[in-house]
């Protein structure tokens, strides 16, 4: 009897430790998964659109301010809720100075012309207080409501977004 009694302290001990080891293990693992998935804060743009005339269908926004941002850096969702369609401008700047099928996903007859830093021969343009961003949208109607959306593809977020309807 006396020999058993020393067995079963010594495989408690090793069962507690056994338990302690796999709740830190779990407790480790849960704080390196969280650890990973913070990410950096977006960032802050400060701009405005003039409205848009059916006449011309041009669509400008203007950085008034906020984070110094590269255009290759920014995608440009253009989402027409009224006539329905959306195009995205991506892998900007465009080179040669037109857009194309690398610089546009979705429904790419809704842009043409574009203009301002997002079709500078610079591939390494910033974005700045004053720069504008220009696309012709050929054939939005009178009382078509746009939304515009500048999204920063890095942190996933959107960092500018405005609502407009086509005068």
């Amino acid at each position: 009897m006396r020999g058993q009694r020393g067995v079963s302290s010594v495989v408690a001990t090793v069962l507690l430790i056994a338990v302690v080891l796999v709740i830190a293990v779990a407790a480790g693992n849960f704080a390196l998964q969280f650890a990973d998935s913070t990410q950096e804060p977006a960032p802050q743009v400060h701009a405005s659109m003039t409205p848009i005339e059916a006449s011309n269908g041009y669509l400008n926004v203007t950085k008034n301010g906020g984070d110094e941002l590269r255009v290759s850096e920014l995608e440009i969702q253009i989402r027409n809720v009224s006539g329905g369609g959306t195009v995205r401008l991506v892998n900007l700047p465009a080179t040669g100075g037109s857009l194309n099928g690398t610089t546009l996903e979705g429904d790419s007859g809704m842009v043409t012309n574009a203009s301002g830093v997002i079709v500078s021969p610079d591939g390494n343009v910033e974005w700045t207080a004053g720069d504008e961003i220009g696309v012709e949208l050929p054939d939005v109607d009178a009382g078509d409501r746009l939304v515009v959306r500048i999204i920063h593809p890095e942190t996933d977020s959107i960092v500018w977004e405005a609502t407009v309807t086509v005068s």
